[in-house]
Parts: structure tokens; sequence; C-alpha cells
């Protein structure tokens, strides 16, 4: 299909540099004869009168410089047209090696070959993990965080997100507010999903999930609460992975400021002197979340 796709392109292309020029001429022609007509044209639109008493001599040098702008629009259209089809050549190129950390979409096969590890298995790389238990923990984690999402709870998101997630989902909230947009999700339910990997570090631990849930997922206008994008009445089936870190270094237990004494979240204010503090946690908190296929049913 690609190699069939690059053809065409080429062959477009070979078609349009023999029609092009004839095409740009004429266009040129056109705009530069307004000139010639007697009037002269500024850059605001409006004609100045110069009457219509135009010698032959003004009228031949008219004509030379009208073959001469035409012939350079031409040369200018031929190279944007090449410089454009290049690009637009590298993008299918390499559409199919792209492989980046954010929404994954297209990637259904991969997505249902990811084998589910067994207890077994994950007691063999974790014994502190009930693969069912932790699975029904991170649905439940993902329905707080759409929650809090839905209704710009930031504190809610605070809880459950790294820092680095957070942060990216704060500027879009806020970005939502400022449009008066609201991320309307109802109806979640989970159908299915688990663990399929394990990982750990010297400092971290990190726990990959994949799981499919179906929920109605649409936006608002908050100022007349219409539907703005998405259909309220249809139910979407979307596939995750979630990636879940929780830190295996010796908890920070007192504020380096004040010496306050601190909770296990992975970032917070000390209530005591209100330092803002960045710590890793000894609960497990979203760090990544690829939304890998959604449809409609």
């Amino acid at each position: 299909m690609k190699d069939r796709l690059i053809k065409g392109l080429f062959l477009v292309m070979g078609i349009l540099l023999l029609v092009l020029p004839i095409a740009t001429v004429y266009g040129d022609a056109g705009h530069n004869s307004s000139y010639s007509s007697g009037g002269s044209h500024s850059s605001g639109g409006s004609r100045s009168s110069g009457g219509s008493s135009y010698h032959s001599s003004s009228r031949s040098r008219s004509s030379s410089s009208s073959s001469s702008s035409s012939g350079s629009g031409s040369s200018a259209a031929v190279v944007l047209f090449i410089v454009i089809f290049v690009i637009v050549l590298i993008i299918i190129l390499s559409s199919g090696k792209k492989s980046g950390s954010g929404k994954i979409t297209n990637q259904s096969t991969n997505y249902y070959s990811m084998k589910l590890l067994t207890q077994e298995e994950i007691e063999q790389l974790d014994s502190t993990i009930d693969g069912e238990a932790l699975t029904q923990q991170v649905f439940n984690m993902f329905v707080d965080e759409q929650m809090a999402w839905m209704n710009f709870d930031y504190e809610g998101l605070r809880k459950l997100l790294s820092d680095e997630l957070y942060n990216n989902y704060k500027m879009q909230l806020e970005t939502m507010e400022i449009g008066m947009e609201k991320n309307i999700m109802d109806d979640i339910v989970f159908v299915d999903g688990g663990i399929i990997s394990i990982k750990k570090t010297d400092l971290t631990e990190e726990v990959q999930v994949k799981m499919h849930v179906r929920m109605r997922d649409y936006i608002i206008n908050t100022a007349d609460g219409k539907p703005k994008h998405g259909d309220p009445n249809k139910v979407m089936d979307n596939n995750y992975i979630i990636t879940l870190e929780r830190s295996r270094r010796k908890e920070i237990q007192f504020c380096p400021n004040c010496g306050g004494e601190l909770t296990s979240k992975a970032s917070q204010k000390c209530k005591y002197c209100d330092a803002v503090l960045v710590k890793g946690s000894k609960e497990f908190v979203i760090v990544k979340q690829e939304n890998v296929k959604g449809q409609y049913q």
C-alpha cells in the first residue's frame, strides 16, 4: 500500500511539473495585468487613478516585466512544490517507524499480543504483589483520575500522578478552562486487563498494566452545557497501557526545610512551612498513560 502511494506521489509530481509552469504564468500574468490597466495597486487594496493614457513604450515595458515576473514566479512555485513533496514523502516513510512516549494509535495488534503475567510469574518478580488486586487498584485509580480531570480537581490528580504527568495534565486543564470546555466521562466500566511487566532498579519499581475500559467520553461548552466534541450517546472502547512507579529508596520522613513530619505521597507541600517537596512515593503513582486504541461501539 505504501509503495503504491509513493509511486502515485511521484506520478502526480511529474504531471504537475509539466503543467505547473503554464498555470503559474497564467496566474502571474493575470496579477500583472491589473497593473497594466493604468491603476497602481497598494497593499491595502486601494487604487489610485493613473489614467489610461499609457504610451506603447510603457506597455512594452509592462509586458516585459510581466514575462520576467511570470518566469521567476513559476520557478519559485516549482521549488516550493518539490520541497513540500519531499517533506510529505519523508513523513510517509517514517510514519511506520515512530514510537513516541505519548499517546499511541492504531497499535491494537501490539496491545492484544501483550501477554498477561500469571500470578506465579508476578510472585517471582515481586512476592508482595497480588496481580488481580493491583489490577483492580489501577482501575480504581483510573476512575478517580477521570473524575478529578472532569471536575478540575487538581489536588485529586496530584495524589494519583507523578510530578511530570501532573504538570502536563494541569497545563491541559488550564487551557480547557480558558476555552470554557469540560471533559465529561460517564459509565466507566472495566472490561478486562492485567499486569504485563514488572521492572525493578535500585531506586524504583515499575509495573505496567494493560486495561480495556468502556465509557462515554465527550466535551461540553461550560457556557451552555451543550456538547462541543464527541457524542454523549455513544460508548467508547479504550485500551490503555498504564505505567505505575513507586520508590524503593529510603523514605524521607521529615521536611528538610522545617523538620515537620511528612506523608508518603510523591510530591506535596509541607503542612508546617508550605515548602514544596518532591520525593519518591512508597505507593504506586501513574507515570505514563497510553491510549492504545479507541472506537465507538
